[in-house]
């Protein structure tokens, strides 16, 4: 005759296996919380299309890239950006430190296809303005570093 076991005891291989009831919750509402987070952050805090050409435009310019400058540009703005343009952004871009957030700030006294946003840096945040065409090329761009080095 085999000796049958005897007690409760969870199953070899299962989740949680050898936690108290207690502890196993808190992990399944950590769980649960970081899936939430996640989901939050994704439908509430992403970049619109306006944001994303300017953060685009922004570190092309920080990183001196003069093509990807000039990719956003429309066909007549396009012959205005040069290397002296560009330089002289990544001049006073570069030390700003690395790219964090792009918030568009447009008022409702804006330009027609006018966007304004607010860039911030490690070091320092910028003010841009930008005008687009219908296509969504830049026609005019400007920024003012407003605090930072």
């Amino acid at each position: 005759m085999r000796p049958q076991p005897t007690g409760g005891g969870a199953a070899v291989g299962s989740a949680g296996a050898g936690l108290p009831p207690n502890q196993r919750r808190l992990i399944v509402y950590a769980v649960v919380a970081i899936i939430v987070i996640v989901l939050v952050r994704g439908l509430f805090f992403h970049e619109n299309k306006y944001e994303k050409i300017a953060r685009d435009v922004t570190v092309a310019l920080q990183k001196n890239d003069l093509a990807t400058v000039e990719k956003y540009q429309n066909a007549e703005t396009a012959t205005e950006v040069n290397r002296g343009i560009v330089g002289r952004a990544a001049d006073k871009l570069a030390p700003l430190g690395s790219l964090k957030r792009v918030k568009e700030i447009t008022g409702s006294n804006a330009p027609v296809r006018g966007h304004e946003f607010t860039v911030t840096f490690d070091r320092g945040t910028v003010d841009e303005k930008m005008r687009l065409d219908p296509q969504d090329k830049i026609v005019s761009f400007s920024y003012d570093v407003t605090a930072g080095s």
